[in-house]
């Protein structure tokens, strides 16, 4: 599953009042988190609608690897921000898009996906 597990976005169309939704959206961003788009091998950030690795802080974010500092540094890098390893965007509308990753893909099923999906799936 990706680091960022279910504290990424919310997808509208579930809320108490669903309202339309984009194909292939994952939701907005939730309440009281960041995100920002990176290039993956600059660490430099992306406007809407370019693809790149998912980053996100916010109080619900993990803080790290239990018994794990090598695999946090490499996650969470000094600024607070936990590189997903999720490739995606965020388009004019703020919907967030997920469309590879960067880190390993995880097979579902027989299927390659990417691991924000394959929680959604699972927790249906």
């Amino acid at each position: 599953m990706t680091e960022a597990g279910p504290v990424l976005s919310m997808c509208p169309g579930f809320a108490k009042q669903p309202f339309p939704t984009k194909s292939g959206s994952c939701g907005t961003v939730v309440r009281n988190a960041e995100l920002k788009i990176v290039d993956p091998e600059t660490g430099k950030s992306l406007p809407h609608n370019q693809p790149g690795e998912i980053c996100i802080r916010g109080p619900q974010i993990m803080k790290g690897y239990l018994n794990d500092p090598d695999a946090t540094a490499s996650t969470i890098d000094a600024d607070g921000w936990l590189h997903t390893g999720d490739i995606g965007y965020v388009d004019d509308d703020e919907e967030v898009f997920i469309v590879d990753r960067v880190k390993e893909l995880i097979k579902y099923k027989g299927f390659q996906a990417c691991s924000f999906l394959v929680l959604l799936i699972s927790s249906r």
